[in-house]
């Protein structure tokens, strides 16, 4: 039933022929421009023809240098080895959304932005002409945007010409001399911001003054979080137990294909709802659309579990797939992960990127070829029952 849902929610994603790549290096020249909708997975990618149709891509270097007509989704990095850039130096006609270690906007964007990263800049040479919306640890504006601007930071640095608005909420707010804004700055930071006299605004300079809340390093009610921990090792039991291979399969892409994993989970967050919601607003559809988000719902719950086997697969070094011995890892990464979001400034940040991870792999894994990781008497008779 669950390959009927997701044939349905690609068919009406897209009419359009998708393309899936995954390789090592995918490197396109000028006079290369992708036609179809393209969804890449890779270690390094460069594109200097550009694109006709919308572009999913992820890998730990990103060089983006043509002309692209669709909307660009870009991921970059490695987060384990904390390396990695998407580099934005073409012309944009769509929207552009890029999440990476280092994401730098140096082209011509005709739609909107959202850049996140450990160091988000828009060079000088950027322009920019719709809205932006930029947050991580560092962010440096320095070029031309035409509309709205909303960056969340703990540093910022403001330079260059912004005809919009602009909102920051930062620990520590710079100006550089020479910053032109027409529209209005609304700022929160812990201390006043004084602008050089260079500086041209042609709005209102406004405080936003919030109450501040007492941070707590925990969450309150640890005993419930921990008691959602063991609700849900009896969960992952069950579907080790019920699906063998469907879980050694999900496991096996978390190790092989983790880059495959991340572009599917990032796309399945935004394409499930989507699907879900535009059948809703037919009445022949609603019966489906909602299925299709209590299978999305049910998927996000799932995606913990899958990580924390693979977490604590990881960390015990076993490289088979047994649900006769899956209790100890799958107890293990799921204490590590209820340990960490129990931390009230951890727990956003390890959510998304734990269902990111699982979600992609609990998809991939419908269409995917079951993968058969050990072959000992036990699991041989465990899957021929299954099969």
């Amino acid at each position: 039933m669950w390959k009927v849902i997701c044939a349905v929610l690609l068919a009406t994603s897209s009419v359009q022929a998708i393309e899936f790549v995954q390789t090592e290096q995918f490197i396109r020249g000028e006079e290369d421009v992708l036609q179809e909708e393209l969804w890449i997975s890779a270690q390094a990618i460069t594109i200097d023809g550009g694109s006709s149709n919308d572009l999913f891509a992820t890998a730990i270097n990103i060089d983006l240098n043509g002309t692209f007509n669709g909307d660009v989704w870009a991921g970059g990095g490695d987060i384990l080895q904390n390396l990695g850039a998407v580099n934005a130096t073409g012309i944009f006609l769509d929207d552009l959304r890029m999440v990476s270690r280092i994401a730098q906007i140096s082209g011509t964007l005709h739609g909107s932005l959202i850049a996140g990263g450990t160091t988000v800049k828009i060079d000088p040479s950027a322009i920019l002409y719709g809205d932006a919306f930029c947050f991580g640890e560092n962010v440096i504006v320095k070029g031309s945007i035409a509309g709205n601007v909303r960056i969340m930071a703990k540093q910022v640095t403001l330079g260059g010409k912004i005809d919009g608005d602009i909102s920051i909420v930062s620990q520590d707010i710079v100006v550089l001399p020479g910053t032109i804004i027409n529209g209005n700055l609304t700022y929160s930071a812990p201390d006043e911001l004084l602008l050089p006299s260079s500086v041209i605004l042609n709005g209102e300079l406004e405080r936003s003054f919030q109450a501040v809340v007492p941070r707590r390093l925990l969450k309150e009610n640890l005993a419930v979080h921990f008691m959602f921990a063991l609700a849900a090792l009896v969960t992952g039991l069950v579907l080790t137990g019920l699906f063998p291979r469907y879980s050694g399969t999900t496991l096996h892409l978390l190790r092989e294909s983790r880059g495959l994993c991340l572009l599917a989970g990032f796309a399945g967050m935004v394409v499930l709802p989507m699907a879900a919601f535009f059948l809703f607003l037919t009445i022949i559809g609603i019966p489906l659309s909602t299925l299709i988000f209590l299978f999305y719902l049910i998927l996000l719950y799932l995606s913990k579990i899958v990580v924390a086997l693979w977490i604590g697969s990881a960390l015990l070094r076993r490289e088979e797939f047994n649900k006769q011995k899956v209790a100890a890892p799958l107890a293990i990464g799921l204490l590590i992960i209820y340990t960490l979001t129990s931390i009230v400034a951890a727990e956003i940040p390890i959510n998304i990127l734990i269902i990111i991870f699982g979600l992609g792999a609990l998809l991939i894994a419908l269409f995917k070829k079951p993968v058969l990781i050990i072959q000992t008497p036990d699991t041989v008779t465990e899957i021929n029952k299954e099969g």
